[in-house]
């Protein structure tokens, strides 16, 4: 069974590479990933109405992996199917359980001869993956119900044996960001088991929304679970007991292990915006909407672990994994920092600092998780202070990590952001890329024993049900192949079979490709200067998707009207874009406002260029009258790390001025914070100044939620000037409670205003 597979030493399932693949026709087939031993043989195998499965090896599980087969072949073939036990006959499909079939719980041989097809494996993970396979050697056709129907298919005679090379083969689907219903995960189920991806990381909890519900707390889903929209719309959902034993069991059926994510103590706002209490303040705070990391975590107080074991309690009741991933990631300390009961606790036990104080909680949650039988996961920020016995570390910031926790001693999940993080644009996470992603490479075999394997993950901050599929493949069968198949990679070779073989099959089956190596859509704020008109650049990486917009404030719909690069906006007010493919919404939309004001479209010169990764607008982007969102890459924002900004705007002539300000964002979690001070001078020839008025940031730096604020002076009645400068002070390096303390500080600037 399959977490008997996944509770196995690693060892097990790494056996010397085989031979590589031989024979003629069989050594081109479109099967992904690639097998690790095909042998050709004589003639072809004819899959013909009415078709036979015979259930050699009578146990229940052959038994529902039988009738999963005749489900998938009956449907699309439109054949009679119909599954029994005893002995094969001619023409038959056979299922065995046999010791000799392969080494490894999940290893497999499929014969295929002109007189029938054999499936047979130590145990019954092989035979599943088995005839996954099987279904790949039918061509694209056969899943395509639109196409005519012919009276056989066929199959060329061969021998494939197969085994995996890591156990631990899965995708990670986020239902915080954004909500995933029920049968759009038993369909990513579905697609990930075709592909023999064993596990399913789902993470159902985080700072934007609680989605599992706990009958004893149900305020984690009446409360947590909803969050308010751009608009002000309530947007959520949550799994009932009823959707989660639903979805493990379609996977278990399906060989696929549902892993479920419960975040702590950070990343933990959904659950304090229901019960203040479990925070160290005690306050009322609204369930997070927007991304990045917050101050807010939960509070080690015995109340605290009285609800999170409670939460443990419904989850090991509705899920049967053998592990609990318990997330551990990205925990800012000031809350704790500033909380006597936290450092009392410090006292109590001995704790040097902070970060002890996270280890002895992860520590706590583990030994729990440990005396019911399961075993603790966390991300790679757990490894900071010593591990709770039999905890696996998912290590996702980079490859050295991996080798690092390996070396430790502890058991791995490879997921480094720069190789398998599928929410990642294909223009900076190519397929290629993906498909090199080796979860042990440079490690020595001791160290490679510790790796399990490696996870995909699909963050959804900026994936949707529209968009989901267009992200995921076909990087994610790159990634299935990597995990899977053992010996040399040929990425050309993988291709053909790619475009061949999976890509008209999954298109038949309504599964969207996108785009290799390029974005699937980019919308690229422009300036023109010479018509004093701002718009968007849009660049689509796959046909069908349409943008549209409004200029009255609303969100765009269908109906409204459709974009084109030659539109521009000057007209004071907000305009609003929405992308849509196959007429569903792709992504949450962008918007900028115009405004107007003495500086816009003047000239000016800045004492330090912008960083060339936020180069906003172009030259005249604090001048060209639009002001951006509180997302930092919408395309309005120039950013300077670790220096002052100092900017100088020509007015063109002498003019009354009351006040000058400069547009800045903070937005702690991704290190920008507002200046420290901003100052006003004016000068009359551009280049003698005289200083005009200042004022300090009233905002504190550790406040999470992004936001922006105008800093700047009124000046005296009267007040004239040709030329206006604004020099604003950076905060300088980012404070000891942050993630990156003690690295520079930017400063994000996007329009300079003079009224």
């Amino acid at each position: 069974m399959l977490l008997v597979a996944l509770a196995a030493p690693l060892a097990a399932q790494q056996p010397p590479a085989p031979p590589a693949a031989t024979g003629g026709t069989a050594a081109a087939l479109d099967v992904i990933p690639r097998p690790d031993s095909v042998v050709a043989d004589s003639g072809t195998f004819l899959l013909r109405d009415p078709v036979s499965i015979v259930v050699v090896t009578p146990t229940r599980r052959l038994a529902e992996i039988a009738e999963l087969l005749r489900q998938w072949l009956s449907q699309p073939s439109e054949f009679e199917v119909v599954v029994r036990r005893g002995t094969p006959h001619r023409g038959d499909i056979a299922l065995a359980l046999d010791p000799k079939a392969g080494g490894g719980p999940e290893a497999y041989t499929l014969t295929i001869s002109p007189g029938g097809v054999r499936i047979a494996a130590p145990d019954a993970a092989g035979v599943l993956w088995g005839v996954q396979t099987l279904r790949q050697l039918l061509p694209p056709a056969f899943d395509d119900t639109t196409a005519a129907r012919p009276d056989a298919w066929a199959i060329p005679a061969m021998t494939i044996r197969d085994a995996p090379r890591f156990a631990w083969r899965g995708a990670m689907l986020d239902a915080v960001r954004h909500f995933f219903p029920v049968a759009f995960v038993k369909r990513f189920v579905d697609l990930i088991s075709r592909y023999k991806l064993n596990v399913l990381h789902w993470h159902l909890t985080d700072d934007q929304g609680w989605r599992l519900e706990v009958p004893r707390w149900p305020r984690l889903t009446t409360v947590g679970a909803w969050r308010s929209d751009a608009y002000g719309t309530p947007y959520g959902g949550f799994y009932t007991e009823r959707d989660v034993r639903a979805v493990v069991e379609y996977a278990r059926l399906r060989g696929v292990t549902v892993v479920p994510e419960i975040e702590m103590p950070g990343h933990s706002v959904a659950a304090i915006a229901a019960y203040p209490w479990l925070g160290c303040t005690g306050d009322t705070i609204p369930v997070a909407t927007d991304w990045g990391v917050h101050p807010d975590v939960d509070c080690p107080r015995e109340p605290t672990f009285a609800l999170l074991e409670d939460v443990l309690r419904e989850v090991l009741d509705l899920f049967p994994s053998p592990y609990v991933h318990v997330g551990g990631d990205e925990v800012p300390k000031d809350r704790w920092k500033a909380c006597a009961d936290c450092q009392a606790l410090l006292r109590a036990h001995g704790l040097a600092d902070e970060e002890a104080l996270q280890g002895w909680f992860i520590g706590r949650i583990g030994q729990w998780l440990a005396g019911h039988g399961r075993r603790l996961v966390g991300w790679d920020e757990i490894t900071s202070a010593p591990l709770p016995p039999g905890a696996v570390v998912e290590v996702w910031r980079d490859t050295a990590t991996i080798a690092a926790v390996a070396r430790q001693g502890h058991d791995v999940i490879a997921a480094p952001g720069a190789y398998t993080y599928l929410d990642h644009s294909p223009g900076s996470l190519t397929l290629a890329r993906v498909y090199a992603f080796d979860p042990a490479q440079g490690l020595t075999p001791g160290e490679a024993a510790h790796v399990l394997g490696g996870e995909a993950p699909l963050w959804s901050e900026r994936i949707t049900t529209a968009n989901f599929d267009l992200m995921a493949f076909p990087r994610l069968l790159a990634f299935a192949e990597a995990l899977w198949t053992r010996g040399p990679r040929d990425f050309a070779e993988f291709h053909r079979r790619l475009l061949a073989g999976e890509e008209p099959r999954l298109a038949s089956l309504g599964v969207a490709f996108g785009p290799e190596d390029r974005d699937v859509l980019a919308m690229t704020p422009v300036y023109d200067s010479v018509s004093g008109r701002v718009g968007m650049r849009v660049a689509t990486g796959v046909p069908d998707i349409t943008v549209r917009y409004s200029t009255d404030g609303r969100a765009p719909t269908l109906e409204s009207r459709v974009y084109a690069d030659s539109i521009g906006f000057s007209a004071p007010g907000t305009v609003r874009f929405q992308a849509y493919y196959r007429r569903q919404p792709l992504g949450d939309g962008r918007s900028f406002t115009i405004d107007t004001d003495l500086a816009r479209g003047r000239p000016y010169r800045v004492a330090t260029p912008p960083s060339p990764r936020y180069p906003g607008t172009g030259p005249r982007n604090l001048t060209d009258g639009a002001f951006g969102s509180t997302d930092l890459h919408d395309g309005f924002w120039q950013g300077w790390q670790g220096t002052n900004l100092e900017v100088a705007v020509d007015l063109g002539r002498e003019i009354p001025i009351a006040t000058v300000a400069g547009s800045f964002l903070q937005d702690v979690g991704s290190w920008i914070l507002l200046p420290r001070s901003v100052s006003v001078w004016l000068s009359d020839d551009g280049a003698t100044w005289r200083a005009a008025g200042s004022t300090l940031a009233d905002q504190p730096p550790e406040r999470a939620d992004p936001f922006t604020e105008r800093l700047g002076a009124a000046l005296p009645a009267g007040t004239t000037s040709r030329w206006v400068m604004l020099r604003a002070e950076g905060s300088g390096p980012l404070p000891s409670w942050h993630p990156g303390a003690g690295k520079p500080s930017w400063i994000f600037c996007d329009e300079i205003v003079v009224r």
